[in-house]
């Protein structure tokens, strides 16, 4: 089903060009749905133990996406923290509860998959997130080609974007 907002979406991205609103994480102008926040955002330090992890959309996003997210004790390597999620009323906002607090001093990293989908099928832009709240790009050779302690290549598919990396992630501390 083709949506007016796709159709309007299509229309103005092919007007305007290359503009950034108009672009996905790999720049090349396909979607205008973008991640806007991260909450802790990267480098974050004296994080609440009890705090919610937050992603926040600039549009509705589609079934299944909060599966393209984790949280890890450390970095990508290591273990994942149980956590359950949910999706606001208009699906623009995931908000997840891990199911143990955060250690004092902890090092933790939320991973968003690159494979993430809009509500109507088409990838989210996450480009702008390196920058405005401290992302970065997950390659497999950053942390030994490993997730979770399994290889990059067992996440399934989903989290690979085109750019070729697994999506970013956002390193905080707790407090």
């Amino acid at each position: 089903m083709f949506r007016t907002r796709s159709f309007t979406k299509l229309v103005a991205c092919g007007a305007i060009g290359l503009l950034a609103a108009c672009s996905d994480s790999t720049g090349s102008g396909t979607s205008a749905t973008t991640l806007t926040a991260v909450s802790p955002a990267g480098n974050a330090t004296s994080v609440n133990d009890a705090s919610s992890v937050v992603l926040t959309f600039s549009a509705p996003m589609g079934q299944g996406m909060e599966s393209y997210m984790d949280v890890h004790v450390g970095t990508t390597a290591d273990s994942t923290m149980p956590m359950s999620c949910t999706w606001s009323a208009d699906r623009t906002t995931l908000t997840c509860t891990h199911a143990t607090p955060f250690a004092h001093g902890g090092t933790y990293t939320i991973h968003v998959g690159d494979g993430m989908m809009d509500a109507d099928g088409q990838p989210v832009g996450m480009g702008t997130m390196m920058s405005q709240m401290g992302g970065q790009w997950l390659t497999s050779g950053m942390m030994g080609g490993v997730h979770a302690g399994q290889p990059m290549g067992m996440m399934g598919q989903g989290w690979k974007g085109s750019n070729g990396s697994y999506g970013m992630i956002f390193t905080f501390t707790a407090a």
